[in-house]
């Protein structure tokens, strides 16, 4: 299931072949889904972006505790009793969320965000929404 753009569909395909892996989501940082894996119905997938985001910017808001810039952010990791949730950073404007079980090997999820980020985050950006009625 893609929203935004059917090129993005490959690109989570390739974290998909990652053992434990059960979903991935390119998400803007406006919590919008520009992208989700054909396991998530549209429904779950906006929920969950939305939720992400919020997750980010939490994140981003605790960075002074570690006497980091808010903007700094790179990943968070979430874990539950039964999976884990990892997200990166994925560009300008957006991040790339992935949903696990809890026997996943998440170093080696992550590397892979990592790389697949490295090597396609440019279209990957999300450009920042603006107002329909105010300036672009």
């Amino acid at each position: 299931m893609i929203f935004d753009n059917e090129k993005l569909a490959w690109m989570l395909g390739q974290i998909m072949d990652q053992p434990e892996v059960h979903d991935a989501l390119l998400v803007s940082g406006d919590g919008l889904v520009r992208a989700c894996t054909p396991g998530l119905d549209r429904d779950t997938a906006e929920q969950t972006a939305a939720a992400l985001a919020g997750v980010q910017a939490t994140s981003s808001a605790s960075a002074r505790l570690c006497r980091s810039a808010p903007d700094s952010w790179e990943q968070s990791l979430t874990q539950f009793r039964d999976g884990y949730v990892i997200t990166i950073r994925a560009g300008d404007g957006s991040f790339l969320a992935v949903g696990t079980s809890g026997a996943a090997d998440v170093e080696a999820v992550g590397f892979r965000m990592h790389q697949l980020v490295a090597q396609l985050g440019g279209q990957m950006t999300s450009e920042p929404r603006h107002d329909a009625d105010g300036p672009t």
